[in-house]
């Protein structure tokens, strides 16, 4: 138990500049080993940039026909590797690793992996423990629903909608529909396969997200996205990176305005990747508007 009393002055001894010595010697030493090497020097140390990304929400990142994850946010990993490899001269490996909306904060923020980059919308609360890149997308969250569902619950308030864990969708929802019922599901693969079952009304994601869904595994049905004109909220989506490295975030950041040259006239590198996936002949089609472009060319605030 701790007492307090009276303070008794003393004149210092032996003793105790002989601890004063062996706790410099002990601060000497452990400095170095809680100040961790950043990003960009264990790259150039190990060759290899441990990066993560989802495996369910296509197009971003999905698993192809040989179990590898793909997509937009893929692509845009590689990206940064290829920056990485002329900026360090050296051949940089991705070791790419498939996350969840559960465990993704956690393995930046205890060092498992130097970036994610996926559908992660920036917030204070995640800020405290990890940081973020720029916006390199931007979309509004829907719920979506399947069109004969609407004859027997026609109004978004009275649906049970299901959401994925670990993300910010939930608060959402409440948000913009104060009392709504909602089921939280490990991934939003399982949260479609409850919709398709009945257990659940309709589910919420961003709008490119749902459709990729759809797409995916209910092509044969005829489905609808609520709201149908503006979303319920307008989301940001950024590159999750480990705290307090402003080196490798400002290099992340770099590349992504880099990329985004041209793309004011919808030219150049990121427009290109854009079209890959989400063009005219993409895997799926979803035209960027000029509000989005405009809101991901504000990203670039540093001066020439």
């Amino acid at each position: 138990m701790l007492q307090v009393g009276k303070v008794v002055k003393r004149e210092p001894g032996l003793s105790q500049f002989i601890s004063s010595a062996l706790l410099a010697a002990l601060l000497s030493f452990l400095v170095p080993c809680m100040a961790s090497a950043d990003v960009l020097s264990e790259l150039a140390r190990t060759g290899v940039l441990r990066a993560g990304t989802r495996a369910d929400v296509a197009p971003f990142g999905f698993r192809d026909e040989n179990n590898i994850p793909v997509g937009f946010s893929v692509d845009l990993l590689d990206r940064i590797r290829v920056a990485a490899e002329e900026r360090l001269g050296r051949k940089i490996e991705l070791d790419m690793t498939v996350v969840t909306p559960a465990n993704r904060i956690n393995k930046v923020e205890d060092g498992e992996l130097d970036i994610i980059c996926e559908i992660a919308t920036p917030t204070w609360e995640r800020e405290a423990v990890v940081d973020f890149s720029i916006p390199f997308f931007r979309d509004g969250t829907r719920v979506l629903a399947f069109r004969e569902t609407l004859n027997n619950v026609p109004e978004l308030k009275d649906m049970v909608i299901g959401i994925a864990e670990g993300t910010t969708t939930g608060s959402i929802l409440e948000e913009a529909l104060p009392g709504v019922q909602t089921l939280t599901y490990p991934s939003m693969d399982e949260a479609f396969a409850a919709l398709r079952s009945g257990e659940i009304n309709g589910i919420a994601n961003v709008g490119v997200i749902l459709l990729g869904l759809s797409r995916q595994f209910a092509a044969d049905q005829s489905v609808v996205l609520l709201p149908r004109i503006e979303p319920l909220s307008s989301e940001a989506m950024a590159c999750i990176l480990p705290q307090n490295d402003s080196a490798w975030r400002d290099f992340v950041n770099a590349t992504i305005v880099d990329l985004m040259q041209g793309l004011r006239d919808y030219r150049g590198d990121y427009m290109q990747l854009y079209d890959q996936w989400f063009g005219r002949d993409g895997v799926l089609p979803y035209p960027m508007d000029r509000s989005t472009r405009d809101y991901l060319l504000r990203g670039d605030i540093w001066a020439q």
